[in-house]
Parts: C-alpha cells; structure tokens; sequence
C-alpha cells in the first residue's frame, strides 16, 4: 500500500516505524531536514523535507498514487490544506488527526475519510482509568450506540466457577451482550471461548454489545455500578448523538438508578 504521511512528530514516527515494519511503501514529508533525514537512515523510507501544505513537495512525493494520505501537522489549518490537496489528487482515503473537534465540519468538507479525535480518545481513556479500573479498554461504536470493552471479573461475582455456557443461558443474562474474547493473568494469549470454559477471578472478558446491554453484562461480571454513565461520555463529542442511541443511554442510565436506590432501600431483600 502506497501511503503519503505528513507530520513526523512523535505519533508520526511510531506510526511509519510500525507502517515501514509491516513492509508497506511509505512517503514522509516534514519540514526539519534532520528529522527526515534521520527516518530516512534508520526506517528506510522517503522522507522528503518540505511543506507538505505546498503543492510541488506533494507532487514530489507522488501523491496522486498514493492509496491513503496522513495529516498528522500539529495545526488544523495544516491538516486542512494538505487533505483538500490530497483530494484533489484523487486520494481515496485521507486520515487526519484533528487537534481541535471544533472544526470536524471542516474536515468533513475536505474531504477526509477517517477523522481521529485525539483529545477525545486521550480523554475517555483517563475517565476509564480513574472512574474503572476493571474496565480496562472501551471503544464506541455506531455514534454511540454499541461499545467494546475489557471487563475484569470480580472475586465474589455471580460468574466465578461458573461455565460460560450456563452464564449465557440464564434468564437474566442481557441481551444485547456478547462474550467475545477472553484473557488469562497467567496467558497474553486471546482466546475465544467456547461454552465450556469456566470463567475465574481476575479473567479479562472482551464484551461487545449495546449501552445497555454491555452496562448489565458489565455488572454481572464484576462491574457493579457506573458504567453506564461512563459509554455515555464516549459518545462522539462533537455533535449529538443520534437520537435512538441517546435514548438507549437515557434508559440504561434510569434504570441503573432505579436498581441503586431499590437495594438500598430494602438491603436485605434478595432474589430467590
């Protein structure tokens, strides 16, 4: 795959690193000469030392053959000329980073094809640090939607000792929530379980789902509250989420209250 990468700052260069090991055909354009030169020497790719908003350092890379163009600039002017330019070369697929959400509008209008919000992905990692730590790896899905995340199972859960087979067929597992994956302390090896596998304190549970049902899927597992509110701040920043997936949310976020102060109302109450 033929790609054009503007910008070799530190995201830049880990990114041609892992695109130079996959064996791709990587052009990179940056404006320190001594930074090019030294991707240049120790990648092994083209590196051309230039402005990659100016239309002859783009030609100079071939950019009307490229497969995919990268805006990695710091400055979303940047990113915005060099994109109209890379699709005005015919480029299929642009990716830019866009350092302020304000201007998605604009990046919309120039064309880019995949549009990373870095800020809002540095963000919603820190609140699922801090707010969960046993929900270790979100991603939204579908504005907001669906979501994927790392469950860890809670010592005391209702799923401890248990086969996953008999987890899934309970009654009360939700719908909506798919096991899809499952990591071993002891093992960094992904391993897709099948009904038989019994699930064990500390067991990380890839689950993919809807808000609602990942929110009581999360719960059963280990989460025990929370989770809910916490998808909610995933949803895309910029704009507003559609509206059947702000309504899913609303509804797992009013019913989890409503499960929160029902048990502490009645502590002792338990299900048979």
């Amino acid at each position: 795959m033929r790609i054009v990468l503007a910008g070799a700052g530190i995201t830049g260069r880990r990114l041609v690193a892992q695109l130079a090991e996959s064996r791709h055909d990587v052009t990179v354009i940056d404006l320190n000469r001594d930074v090019c030169e030294a991707i240049s020497t120790e990648l092994g790719v083209v590196a051309i030392s230039g402005n990659a908003t100016d239309l002859s350092t783009l030609e100079e890379a071939d950019i009307d053959r490229a497969d995919v163009a990268v805006a990695l600039m710091r400055a979303n002017d940047d990113n915005l000329a060099f994109s109209l330019l890379a699709q005005g070369a015919g480029v299929e697929r642009i990716i830019a980073r866009m350092p302020n959400p304000k201007y998605r509008s604009a990046y919309e209008r120039a064309g880019v094809t995949s549009i990373v919000d870095v800020a809002g992905l540095f963000l919603d990692r820190l609140v699922l640090e801090i707010e969960h730590p046993s929900v270790h790896q979100v991603a939204s899905l579908g504005n907001g939607a669906g979501a994927v995340v790392w469950v860890e199972v809670a010592e005391g859960s209702a799923v401890c000792g248990r086969p996953l087979e008999e987890v899934r067929g309970e009654r009360g597992f939700p719908h909506g929530c798919v096991v899809s994956g499952l990591l071993r302390e002891d093992s960094d090896r992904l391993h897709f379980p099948d009904g038989r596998d019994r699930l064990i304190a500390g067991d990380r549970v890839l689950l993919v789902g809807t808000i609602q049902g990942l929110t009581r899927g999360a719960e059963l597992f280990g989460e025990r509250k929370g989770l809910a509110a916490f998808l909610r701040k995933c949803v895309r920043r910029t704009g507003e989420p559609d509206e059947d997936a702000q309504a899913r949310l609303e509804v797992a976020l009013d019913e989890e209250v409503q499960q929160e102060e029902g048990s502490e109302e009645s502590p002792s109450e338990s299900s048979d």
